[in-house]
């Protein structure tokens, strides 16, 4: 065990192995070292026994619980640390068992109340103070998250998990300059890290310092994600070859990233057909947390508070059902909410979809792509609305003949866009958000059978700074069918 607390591992695993020999139980030591080896399936070959013949042995338990997860059998690992936690209850070895293994398994809730648990035995323990930060985090609680990641530093500031998680919470809720600096702690403590380098440089580009960010890519190695950042950087600074080659080189690395596969469309010409599931769920899954405050505090989006006073002024004011496609968060939804009205959302993201239902002003909502909900859904309302939806969709031909067919004869179909510049829909590189061309439209309307297509002009948002152009477009399906 000197030898063992020492770090001689081969020496220590030799001395336990001859007190076996000797008839000396030595199993928890002996999985300990192993496991601080990483050798995860020897430990488990080690303890399986042992717990099957004392299933009351609490310290074998909790050690099988940690072997397993590590190994990848988060589910058996959650059972045996809810059994530790059975035999001991709020002892802080098997609450940070369980609260490991519940967070592999992205159950969140139970983490975090076996981490709470943990520390009301073990108050100020820094392993469960972390995890439970991560369980805040994973919860899509940021502010406490934040609170929780900064207290971690404060009381161990060489700890670099906590500098990282820290900076990730920190990029989520929009603080770009403090991202930075914790980015630096971590890169400080860890200056050969790929891993750590690689979120040093992405935290650089988004704090705007482009050309510092390269180096740290390099060598950070391969990630995607981080080289498609690095070409939008590039596109913003007008730099189209450079950008042209940070795509590729993403594209070499993670070929079937949907967010790569869009953005290179964007810079080939060569736009998708269908719409982009995946791209568009991981965008706003990613998103949720700051959207409001970003789009509409940052970047001034005036959507929802402008589409309930455009259909006032089209003399559209009596309608009871309400479809709000690609809801997002609710924004739309809070605007249109009122006395006898009831509103449906749909929305690929769940994250959006949680924050949404928060709100209370939904009768339903649904996790889906909007066009194959439009298309299957049931029944019909009498007020279909997108709002900033169809800036992510190329094609939308097919989406105003669902949306005729699940809208009441008389029904109004609603929606903004961003303007193209030309007569063709264009997807742009710098943002990758399509802009349609409002004629064109209007003719897709009629052709679904639309009549009534009035539009307004408007300035949708801000983008670095400069207005977007944009239009709200109102359709009626006619009361009898022509």
């Amino acid at each position: 065990m000197a030898l063992h607390r020492a770090g001689k591992f081969a020496e220590a695993e030799a001395g336990y192995r001859d007190c076996r020999r000797a008839g000396i139980d030595v199993v928890i030591p002996l999985s300990a070292l192993l496991l601080q080896q990483g050798r995860n399936a020897e430990a488990i070959v080690e303890l399986e026994p042992v717990v099957a013949a004392q299933p009351e042995n609490f310290a074998a338990v909790v050690n099988l619980s940690i072997a397993l997860r590590q190994q990848g059998e988060a589910e058996r690992a959650l059972e045996y640390a809810r059994r530790a936690c059975e035999l001991r209850p709020g002892e802080a070895s098997a609450c940070n068992a369980r609260g490991l293994a519940a967070l592999a398994l992205d159950e969140n809730e139970e983490a975090l109340a076996a981490l709470d648990a943990g520390l009301k035995s073990a108050p100020g323990n820094v392993p469960l103070e972390l995890h439970r930060a991560k369980a805040l985090r994973n919860l899509g609680r940021l502010r406490d998250a934040l609170a929780a990641f900064e207290r971690i530093v404060k009381v161990d500031p060489g700890m670099l998990e906590a500098w990282r998680d820290l900076g990730v919470v920190q990029a989520r809720l929009g603080m770009v300059g403090p991202a930075l600096a914790s980015a630096t702690q971590a890169r400080n403590l860890a200056p050969a890290d790929s891993e750590v380098l690689l979120e040093y440089a992405v935290a650089l580009l988004r704090a705007g310092r482009t050309a510092e960010a390269e180096q740290f890519l390099e060598r950070g190695g391969g990630n995607g994600g981080a080289w498609l950042m690095f070409g939008q950087a590039l596109l913003r600074e007008g730099n189209v070859q450079g950008a042209r080659k940070a795509l590729e080189r993403a594209h070499a690395l993670e070929p079937d990233s949907p967010y790569v596969r869009h953005f290179r469309a964007a810079l080939s010409g060569e736009l998708p057909e269908g719409i982009e599931s995946d791209y568009i769920r991981g965008l706003f899954d990613d998103f949720a947390d700051r959207f409001e405050s970003t789009l509409v505090n940052n970047l001034g989006y005036g959507v929802p508070k402008r589409l309930p006073r455009f259909l006032a002024e089209q003399g559209v004011e009596t309608f009871t059902d309400i479809l709000d496609l690609g809801c997002g968060t609710g924004l739309m939804g809070a605007e249109l909410a009122g006395a006898g009205r009831r509103i449906d959302g749909v929305d690929l993201s769940g994250r959006m979809l949680a924050v949404a239902r928060e709100k209370d002003v939904y009768r339903e909502l649904h996790e889906g792509e909007v066009l194959a909900f439009l298309q299957t859904a049931p029944q019909q309302w009498d007020l279909i609305v997108a709002a900033d939806v169809f800036i992510y969709i190329r094609a939308l031909e097919p989406i105003f003949a669902a949306a005729w067919q699940r809208l009441r004869p008389g029904g109004h179909f609603v929606f903004s866009i961003e303007r193209s510049e030309g007569a063709e829909t264009q997807l742009i590189a710098e943002t990758g958000r399509y802009r349609h061309h409002v004629q064109a439209l209007r003719a897709a309307l009629e052709q679904a059978g639309f009549t009534g297509i009035c539009l307004e002009d408007l300035v949708i948002r801000k983008e670095s700074g400069h207005p977007v152009a944009g239009s709200l477009l109102l359709a009626q399906r006619p009361l009898k069918q022509a």
